[in-house]
């Protein structure tokens, strides 16, 4: 499996609500860091970090999903860049913005992912 079929295939799982198949994928120490500022903002690491990042991420958005993604390889990461439409839980605020994951992988698993929104002030205000 090519870098972004194992970061498609990630998305996949998540999308399905496969999150058994979506950590499957994750090396064991793998780290996910979201910008300070936002409401689940924070570093995240291993699957019981994961499960604690999704437990902060859902109370947020009551719906959330990602409309179109480009994925780009480059040395041991993938780009994926997408459009992302979300409504917020406590405002039902709909907001629709891109986003660029930057995900690093080694020897076939995800090892880190870095999401950047292109405006975290639609995230962030009430």
């Amino acid at each position: 499996m090519t870098e972004i079929e194992l970061v498609k295939k990630f998305y996949e799982h998540l999308a399905t609500g496969d999150r058994q198949g979506a950590y499957s994928l994750l090396s064991d120490d793998f780290f996910l860091k979201q910008a300070a500022s936002l409401p689940y903002g924070g570093e995240y690491i291993g699957v019981n970090g994961l499960n604690d990042f999704f437990k902060y991420f859902s109370a947020f958005w009551k719906e959330f999903k990602t409309l179109n993604t480009d994925y780009y390889f480059s040395d041991n990461k993938v780009f994926a860049v997408s459009k992302i439409r979300g409504v917020v839980s406590k405002t039902e605020k709909i907001i629709e913005t891109e986003m660029i994951q930057v995900y690093e992988v080694e020897h076939q698993k995800l090892t880190s992912a870095q999401p950047f929104y292109f405006d975290t002030t639609l995230l962030t205000a009430e």
